[in-house]
């Protein structure tokens, strides 16, 4: 058993696919298949299902993926050991991001962190199923990193570092009965057809654990992954949201927004069952020092028109 079978292994079970395992790695798919096909042979059993195109782990894939993941993250973390004495750092880092991040560039960050520490390459995989598989995500393997939308001090198996907290705002049409308020009350909007983000987003668990702490209940009609298109959504009558400060801009003129007690926090959130490798570590410091330098973000509040 080799170690880059056990790789492409588990780039495979990843990706659900040959194909984009193998462009994952920057690999040629006929390499991974290979390589793949020897591990079984030498395991004596199928890791994978094929039909078609289409892949699913086997019983003994799925056995044999939190090994593969753990014998992969020792030999990095050998690696490291070896690395420190002679002040290397290097390392792959695969880091899950959100659509929206507030006032955190993460491409800047990225940038500044390639001119420090050049033998580091960081993998972005920016999710379309928010904070909750982010970090599933985390705990079984899949990210190393991952900047979430978590409103929770502390997680089962996570280790979270705060980056950013926003105020979170609630947004109406500029022809709505609340608009020109400067405060709004939870239970005054259970007749309102609201515009929120899938089950397990971060900014949506804040918004249903604070209308259920006043025994309220609302309606959720329309569904998005990013705040510009709850924004413009709500700009055309389509409903109410609740978003992070930093989503308006000065340009979004059909929307008026009233300040609520409610907070949005990003946080980097890595697994607590194993130290971080430096290359991990370095990634951890550039957002957490950019985040240090960042500015406070404003509410900015459109005049009824």
């Amino acid at each position: 058993m080799q170690l880059h079978q056990l790789e492409y292994f588990v780039a495979v079970a990843d990706a659900l696919s040959f194909t984009a395992g193998a462009r994952n790695l920057h690999v040629v798919q006929s390499a991974v298949s290979a390589a793949v096909r020897q591990l079984e042979r030498e395991l004596g059993a199928e890791l994978f299902v094929r039909y078609g195109r289409r892949i699913r782990l086997t019983p003994e894939g799925e056995a044999l993926l939190p090994h593969a993941r753990s014998i992969l993250a020792q030999t990095e973390a050998a690696r490291d050991a070896v690395d420190s004495v002679r002040n290397v750092v290097r390392g792959t880092v695969v880091l899950g991001t959100l659509t929206h991040v507030g006032p955190i560039d993460t491409v800047s960050v990225l940038s500044r962190l390639s001119e420090q520490h050049p033998g580091v390459v960081v993998k972005l995989r920016q999710t379309t199923a928010g904070t909750r598989s982010s970090l599933e995500s985390i705990r079984s393997g899949v990210l190393d990193l991952a900047i979430v939308a978590s409103p929770a001090e502390s997680v089962p198996g996570i280790a979270l570092r705060p980056l950013h907290a926003e105020p979170i705002v609630f947004i109406c049409p500029t022809d709505h009965q609340l608009a020109g308020a400067t405060q709004v009350r939870l239970e005054d909007l259970a007749d309102e057809k609201f515009i929120d983000f899938p089950e397990g987003w971060g900014n949506r668990m804040v918004v249903e654990a604070a209308f259920a702490a006043v025994g309220a209940e609302r309606t959720v009609q329309t569904e998005v992954v990013g705040f510009e298109m709850a924004v413009r959504l709500v700009a055309r009558g389509f409903g109410v949201a609740f978003v992070a400060a930093s989503a308006l801009t000065s340009g979004d003129d059909g929307v008026w927004a009233i300040p609520t007690q409610l907070e949005w926090r990003m946080q980097l959130a890595r697994s607590s069952a194993r130290p971080p490798t430096q290359a991990e570590a370095a990634v951890v410091r550039a957002f957490e020092e950019a985040a240090s330098q960042g500015a406070g973000v404003g509410l900015k509040r459109h005049e009824k028109r």
